[in-house]
């Protein structure tokens, strides 16, 4: 589903209809915490989550913590929900599971450190413990209540931000922004700060740590693109995000094709795509890759690429602190 043109607007009479609601859907994420007695893993656990619905860029920055958590000597395991997988409970295995039954996030994630999947975050945690885990990353869950979190990051969109500050189905909210913010460690902003985090953290006097990233592209992904007529699609929580990092690339966009996010592509689906290509090079995501079958994969171009801290050195000492207390 991509996000309703309405979720961006402060004023909007379909967003006030639907605000009683959004007071349903808080209340029950509170009740949801109060209902269940968390599990306290004993390593430590890193929450990266959101306070949004969409592709706030959880994935990119799980990534880039490991890289930094690996570049200092610690190899900490992934836990990842598993959206609508087959497979549960499980440690991904490269050579024997696909995106079908672990999830196109586990597949990514699973290339750069071991990476366990289950829905039930406490017992996916006891798993990744078994199979000698110093430390744990997890891909979302910052609403889950099933798991403690050592330290908790709340990554956010610097374009979107936090939408209209309406919850579901009002606006973009997992739950409001301040009662998120009360759980969280740090806030990320991920891309030029436009809809202006920042000031909205300063002017609710929240002191909470910021730091800021980038996602850059893949260097020789980027130079084999450059200067060519792309047709791109996406099945990803923000597409435009993916279409603008391929014109940041240099390649020229002349169409898109928007699927939903986690979406499993059929034969008919590829054929389709190629046919509106035509001419023009067929070019998609790492994450959309992965669900694509190697018979149906040739002639198409991906486009990857890494999420960047500004200050790693600000990150690793909440990274150290969270180790140290873990």
């Amino acid at each position: 589903m991509q996000a309703p043109k309405f979720w961006d607007k402060q004023e909007c009479i379909l967003s006030k209809v639907l605000k009683p609601f959004g007071w349903v859907y808080a209340w029950t994420v509170v009740r949801r915490f109060k209902k269940v007695k968390p599990y306290q893993a004993p390593v430590p656990v890193i929450c990266v989550g959101n306070v949004s619905v969409g592709g706030t860029g959880k994935t990119p920055v799980s990534l880039a913590l490991a890289k930094l958590l690996k570049e200092k000597e610690h190899l900490f395991y992934f836990l990842n929900h598993g959206y609508k997988t087959r497979l549960k409970h499980v440690l991904v295995d490269l050579t024997a599971h696909t995106a079908f039954d672990v999830g196109d996030e586990a597949m990514l994630l699973a290339l750069s450190a071991p990476t366990v999947v289950d829905n039930n975050r406490a017992r996916g945690a006891q798993l990744a413990v078994k199979m000698g885990a110093p430390g744990i990353i997890m891909d979302d869950g910052f609403q889950n209540p099933g798991l403690i979190k050592t330290l908790s990051f709340i990554v956010v969109d610097g374009k979107k931000g936090f939408g209209n500050e309406q919850v579901l189905p009002a606006g973009p909210l997992r739950e409001p922004v301040l009662k998120a913010l009360e759980r969280a460690d740090a806030v990320i902003i991920a891309g030029e700060d436009t809809w202006g985090v920042r000031f909205y953290l300063q002017r609710h006097q929240k002191d909470l740590p910021i730091l800021t990233g980038k996602f850059i592209p893949n260097a020789a992904q980027a130079a084999q693109l450059k200067g060519r007529k792309v047709f791109a699609f996406a099945g990803i929580g923000n597409p435009q995000k993916f279409y603008d990092l391929l014109r940041s690339a240099g390649a020229l966009v002349m169409g898109t094709c928007d699927f939903p996010d986690h979406y499993f592509y059929t034969r008919f689906d590829i054929e389709q795509l190629k046919e509106k290509a035509s001419k023009l090079t067929l070019v998609t995501t790492a994450k959309d890759a992965v669900k694509i079958s190697g018979s149906l994969r040739g002639g198409i171009e991906v486009l990857d690429g890494e999420f960047v801290f500004d200050e790693p050195e600000n990150v690793w000492e909440l990274l150290k602190g969270a180790i140290a207390h873990g």
